[in-house]
């Protein structure tokens, strides 16, 4: 009996040891929340997989570090797709096999699209992509302003401007289609005339694409896509020496995308964002907050300042840790599902999904910002 006691007792003070130099409590070991998360963090999109990765591993140090939820550690688990469709698709089967009750996907339009039909019966999957427009029968939520809402803030812009004619540069790819038919849907219908080119996501030089969209009467250049082939844009506008504003999209209001171009910035760069990149300009105290208190922890795990990535993806990990804490035992997918589309998401601008729309932000959300002084800032309109 008395060896069986002191069995015991090692064996305790064993496992409290080894959950000592893991940071994770013992009572934890054998339990945590697997949540699974797609990014590529390789080649021509790792500019916005890795810093949205980031993102959410800090969040996952940072539930840890106060205690879990609910008594149980999250444990996140990454994949890479290398923004690749077949990739993606064998990243969301490896996830869900090591049982992943959320997923999580910060990769670009083709290779999540490639996704989707995997889980056609749950989990509920959450991605900042605008090019992602979930049907509301679907298990995946969109917490961005959707490309159209993104581009109707880039009209309301022009019209400011009094500007009525633009070159668009877009890339070859799902996003640069979709963006494409955005644009030839709202521009027209606004009396503003457009120029395009496409390009290819791994072209290495955009002049002639460039040159093709520069006439006389176009006063400002809109990119619409993302990670390195729109810093090939920018370099290669630099190169022509082109004096129009030039507007980046969504993903590229990021530290990475402008250490990307620094040696290489147009007169005015300006991009389509989300108006918490700007704290000033959100009117809710609360989200302000939410957006200074991450600005500070990153700053104090990181060293460096928050930018559109990290925000795109703190959206998803507050959508995530809105579920685990207050929604329905994750089990239950179509549970978690309606949840969501009835439940506002807080963070640092509110989600509001609905049985009718997946899409967590519209245009109100989004605002034309410069890099300016080393930092974006609301944009004055094009002179």
């Amino acid at each position: 009996m008395k060896t069986r006691k002191r069995l015991g007792a090692l064996l305790a003070q064993t496992a409290w040891v080894v959950a000592i130099g893991s940071g994770v409590p013992a009572a934890w070991a054998a339990d945590p929340i697997n949540i699974g998360m797609i990014a590529p963090t390789t080649g021509v999109m790792a500019t916005v997989g890795q810093r949205q990765l980031a993102t959410a591993q800090w969040w996952e140090g940072e539930v840890n570090g106060k205690g879990g939820i609910k008594g149980r550690p999250v444990r996140l688990i990454h994949c890479n797709d290398e923004a690749n469709p077949e990739k993606a698709v064998s990243c969301v089967r490896d996830l869900l096999a090591r049982g992943s009750v959320l997923l999580i996907n910060s990769s670009v339009t083709g290779p999540i699209r490639a996704t989707m039909p995997l889980i056609r019966n749950g989990p509920v999957m959450v991605t900042p992509s605008p090019n992602v427009m979930p049907e509301p029968s679907s298990y995946v939520f969109q917490t961005s302003p959707s490309d159209m809402d993104l581009t109707r803030a880039l009209v309301e812009y022009l019209h400011r401007s009094k500007v009525d004619s633009i070159g668009v540069i877009a890339a070859t790819d799902a996003s640069g289609e979709l963006g494409v038919n955005t644009v030839k849907t709202l521009l027209p219908a606004s009396s503003i005339k457009f120029h395009l080119a496409r390009i290819d996501l791994r072209a290495t030089d955009a002049s002639i694409q460039l040159a093709q969209v520069a006439k006389s009467d176009v006063r400002l250049i809109y990119s619409t896509y993302s990670g390195g082939g729109a810093a090939t844009v920018v370099k290669s506008f630099n190169n022509l020496g082109l004096e129009q504003p030039l507007v980046v999209s969504y993903a590229n209001l990021s530290d990475q995308f402008i250490a990307l171009i620094r040696n290489d910035m147009p007169r005015r760069l300006l991009g389509l964002g989300l108006k918490g990149v700007v704290p000033e300009l959100l009117a809710d105290p609360a989200e302000r907050e939410r957006v200074a208190y991450f600005a500070r922890a990153w700053q104090q795990a990181k060293g460096d300042s928050i930018d559109q990535l990290n925000l795109n993806a703190l959206t998803l990990v507050d959508t995530i840790e809105a579920i685990l804490r207050n929604g329905p035992d994750t089990a239950d997918a179509a549970a978690v599902k309606a949840w969501l589309e009835k439940t506002p998401v807080r963070s640092f601008q509110t989600l509001r999904f609905s049985p009718q729309s997946h899409i967590g932000m519209n245009e109100s959300h989004a605002a034309i910002l410069e890099y300016k002084g080393g930092r974006w800032v609301p944009a004055p309109p094009v002179q």
